[in-house]
């Protein structure tokens, strides 16, 4: 009997070791994993002859949140017919843009299922990509050996631009004859109903607001805050205690451990989301803000919108200002997201994958379907370095002199913007943990 219990606590002490060695046991690496972390390892050269062979005389297929995503492959095809002497090089392209929020849907459908025809991404909403892609495993990192950029803020995942939203207004005269000034981030959310492609209809708008209780964003709303006069201190001051108002502030201040500054940033939020002028797309707003007949009219935009304007006598760039150009302006100038570029896990073709990756954040043709625009700036330096939009709204007249016409097509780059500027810039992880505690509430209001 007695050797019958020992014979029990030995197996039961196996089983118990068996079991430890299953928990240490490393995840299966996917044959796709492997060649990402080869193709880091690789020099251009290499890794561009590698995509060749994969994808010549077949159909590469994207997803992405940016049109401009159908002329990247189609340049990397070129670049490579000419650098490697290989003119009968050639490969069919797939670039679709899915609408509504979709594209997490889609490319979630395609991994998960029994054909996998998608192979890469340009993606945007940081917190989306980290709640729903990346921490189920469906998309994967690839960071190219000679890429030049910022690991920490941009490398996971991978960016291929940042992008800037940034609030602006007509300044044709109204019929008393005043032009509009809109000089501190409080008057687009009190003094004039800013235009604004809703969060519904692209969530990147939810994430901005999310980042304005951030530390460091929360300051430049109190900096504008301090800017005001008494009587409009007084009637924010009413939303933040909620005097008389129904903002629900004090609860989520005393619930969810924001800094003090935060609370400006919520009355701030409170006020946008009550005034703002809803619309489906960025594209009719700067066809609004840029039209005569709408004078004093007010917007957060992408900025490279005002690229498509077609002047006429009734519609100009030219009665643009960019409010955080302007000499006094308080508090900050708009928000900056990023597009991503990812793998999928079932990607087909994941040698031509990362070929196309490291073609569009390490050469300027790579970047130039976006890069050729103001408001588009590369994750890498050496890249950004060779566009420059600070004199695009200069015009070379009859006489051969150039004059400054469109004063908001003048660019001030990346590092202004995100230094003197003062966007928010989205921060997915960030994003991504307060939007439990302000997501509903934004709902409600």
């Amino acid at each position: 009997m007695k050797k019958c219990k020992i014979s029990v606590v030995v197996a039961a002490a196996l089983m118990s070791v068996a079991a430890l060695a299953g928990c240490d046991k490393k995840p299966e690496v996917s044959e796709v994993e492997k060649i990402i972390a080869q193709a880091q390892e690789m020099d251009k050269d290499e890794l561009y002859q590698k995509a060749m062979e994969e994808v010549n005389g077949k159909k590469f297929v994207v997803v992405a949140n940016s049109s401009r995503m159908k002329n990247a492959a189609p340049a990397w095809m070129k670049y490579c017919q000419e650098h490697y002497n290989a003119p009968k090089f050639t490969f069919d392209f797939s670039s679709t843009q899915p609408k509504n929020n979709q594209i997490f849907s889609q490319i979630k459908s395609d991994v998960t299922g029994n054909q996998h025809n998608i192979s890469m991404t340009l993606i945007q909403d940081g917190s989306q990509i980290k709640s729903k892609m990346t921490k189920p495993g469906y998309l994967l990192n690839y960071i190219p050996k000679e890429w030049k950029g910022n690991v920490e803020t941009d490398g996971e995942p991978l960016a291929l631009q940042s992008l800037s939203k940034v609030f602006c207004y007509n300044t044709v005269a109204k019929e008393d004859g005043t032009v509009a000034a809109y000089n501190n981030c409080w008057d687009y959310a009190q003094v004039v109903s800013t235009q604004f492609m809703a969060p519904s209809s692209e969530p990147v708008g939810q994430n901005f607001l999310y980042m304005l209780t951030k530390p460091e964003y929360a300051a430049y709303v109190k900096e504008a805050y301090d800017a005001l006069s008494a009587e409009r201190k007084e009637e924010i001051d009413k939303v933040i205690a909620a005097d008389g108002v129904d903002s629900g502030i004090p609860e989520l201040m005393k619930d969810n451990g924001f800094v003090d500054d935060a609370k400006y940033s919520l009355a701030w939020i409170y006020l946008f989301l009550k005034s703002y002028t809803r619309v489906t797309d960025d594209g009719p707003i700067a066809n609004n803000l840029t039209a005569k007949a709408n004078a004093g009219s007010a917007g957060l935009i992408v900025y490279s919108k005002f690229r498509s304007t077609n002047e006429s006598p009734d519609v100009s760039n030219k009665w643009i200002n960019i409010a955080a150009y302007q000499d006094g302006y308080k508090g900050f100038g708009g928000y900056m997201y990023k597009h991503y570029l990812q793998i999928l896990k079932t990607s087909p073709l994941p040698w031509t994958s990362c070929a196309l990756i490291h073609f569009m954040v390490t050469e300027h043709d790579g970047f130039q379907p976006w890069g050729k625009d103001m408001g588009g700036y590369s994750s890498n330096p050496e890249v950004q370095a060779t566009f420059d939009h600070s004199r695009d709204g200069y015009v070379t007249n009859e006489s051969g002199v150039e004059e400054l016409l469109y004063p908001c097509k003048n660019d001030k780059g990346y590092n202004w913007w995100t230094t003197e500027g003062k966007l928010v810039i989205e921060d997915g992880e960030y994003a991504s943990s307060v939007a439990g505690a302000l997501s509903d509430w934004m709902q409600y209001l």
